[in-house]
């Protein structure tokens, strides 16, 4: 195996001059290797292509996000897939749109990528930035199996490693504490998105000559359910559709923070989420996006508790970054001593909505049957598995991991950990009183009916 010793790793930031990475004459072939930022606009690692060069896009399926899990369930449940699958195939379709193309292979990255180098005269892989254990895994993987260039952008966070107001290792503990240092020393008021051309094909581009092409979608045949709050479509276009609709057309921005605790359809908050978790939606797209509609109708509590749950989700992906592996131990980043327990019985009656708890139960029958739970739901059924339950908390976020269309490892792995009293709370051991919150936020009983009774043919996709 070859390693790359070619050149170091370069991470791109924000304001970076890319012209530097032109000089090298033979630069002519750029693969960008497309992973959770399926979008074509606000792209930096497009930015920092000379337009006169070649750009191979490059999507790839690998097998290991869909292995079974110990727990009995696949890593990946079909709605997910067809999400996913959705999405990349609208990437494809907006490439060609603009005369470029994406080449879909299924594989490991680490063994087809040094092929498409070869075969197309590759001289430097661009791709997104990886923060999460296993991604760098497989991204390090990849740079042991190649001799050129794997360069890393920044394209998932509103800001930079670089622009933080701490070194990582001086990132918060606490989000009140991130959230006051960003607000003072970056604001959100200003947001800039990356501009750039669309670089041609390599002229020796030919999809029916390579091997290991994807032959999917797998899980095209799965329906959105009635009654579900998303009614989402993977792809760019439908990503900036929902967020202009949410913002200009039903301007429901005006009143999120009051509304954003709802249970039934699709106005009661942003929905962004499905869209921001596999990129198709940049963080910097939905907050300049606040910002212009600020500056048009003017800003109030809500316009502000959007940019504040923005922050929220940036702060997990830095903790994340921060702490690694330890995000995704029983102890947390805290390193407590916890006790692993795990019933099979116990656990499947909560996943399958079976518990004694109505209120949770209609929650995880939603999840099931849509691939999707409102943040009050999320927290309700993680408080009664860990508390009421007393399982495993690391076995929950599987199942969300599993399960949600909007899974994103930094969000739903710390706030499994805030719940669990592992994570960022400053106070132990949060506990959810699921009959309180039931009577505040479905007072009537309506959200619990909408879903107890639906019948759910069970199985682990």
């Amino acid at each position: 195996m070859k390693s790359s010793t070619f050149m170091p790793e370069i991470i791109i930031s924000k304001g970076t001059n890319c012209s530097w990475l032109l000089f090298l004459g033979f630069m002519k072939t750029i693969l960008h290797w497309f992973k959770q930022d399926l979008r074509i606009h606000d792209m930096p690692g497009f930015a920092c292509i000379n337009p006169q060069d070649c750009l191979l896009p490059v999507y790839i399926f690998d097998p290991r996000h869909s292995v079974k899990l110990k727990y009995g369930f696949s890593k990946m449940s079909n709605h997910r897939l067809a999400f996913l699958e959705q999405s990349v195939l609208a990437l494809k379709e907006k490439l060609q749109s603009l005369n470029s193309d994406l080449l879909i292979l299924e594989g490991k990255p680490e063994e087809l990528l040094p092929i498409l180098a070869k075969q197309f005269n590759v001289h430097a892989i661009h791709t997104e930035k990886e923060i999460a254990h296993e991604e760098l895994q497989v991204l390090s993987n990849v740079r042991s199996s190649i001799s050129i260039p794997v360069i890393e952008f920044e394209s998932r966070t509103m800001f930079t490693e670089s622009e933080l107001p701490w070194n990582l290792d001086r990132l918060p503990s606490v989000f009140t504490d991130f959230r006051k240092g960003i607000e003072k020393h970056i604001g959100l008021n200003q947001c800039v998105l990356a501009e750039h051309s669309l670089p041609n094909l390599p002229k020796s581009f030919d999809a029916n000559d390579l091997e290991n092409l994807w032959h999917g979608p797998y899980a095209k045949h799965i329906s959105i359910h009635p009654n579900s709050a998303v009614r989402a479509i993977g792809g760019e276009d439908e990503g900036v559709k929902r967020l202009h609709e949410y913002t200009y057309g039903m301007h429901g921005i005006a009143t999120y923070k009051e509304t954003r605790n709802g249970l039934i359809g699709e106005a009661y908050s942003s929905k962004f989420s499905p869209w921001l978790a596999l990129g198709s939606l940049s963080a910097k797209n939905i907050l300049k996006t606040v910002n212009d509609y600020e500056q048009e109708f003017g800003a109030n509590d809500s316009t502000y508790w959007m940019k504040f749950e923005l922050l929220w989700r940036e702060f997990f992906q830095w903790t994340l970054k921060k702490h690694g592996i330890d995000f995704f131990l029983l102890g947390g980043i805290r390193g407590l001593k916890k006790t692993s327990s795990w019933n099979q019985e116990v656990f499947d009656s909560w996943r399958f909505g079976e518990t004694q708890d109505a209120f949770v139960n209609a929650n995880m029958k939603e999840l099931y049957l849509t691939g999707f739970m409102s943040n009050r739901g999320r927290q309700n059924v993680a408080s009664y598995l860990v508390h009421d339950l007393n399982q495993d908390w690391r076995i929950g976020a599987a199942w969300f991991e599993s399960r949600l269309i909007d899974y994103d490892v930094a969000s739903n792995w710390g706030n499994w950990m805030y719940i669990a009293g592992v994570g960022n709370d400053p106070r132990q051991d949060r506990v959810f009183n699921t009959k309180r919150q039931a009577d505040m936020y479905d007072p009537n009983g309506e959200y619990q009916k909408l879903w107890l009774y639906e019948n759910m043919a069970k199985n682990d996709s």
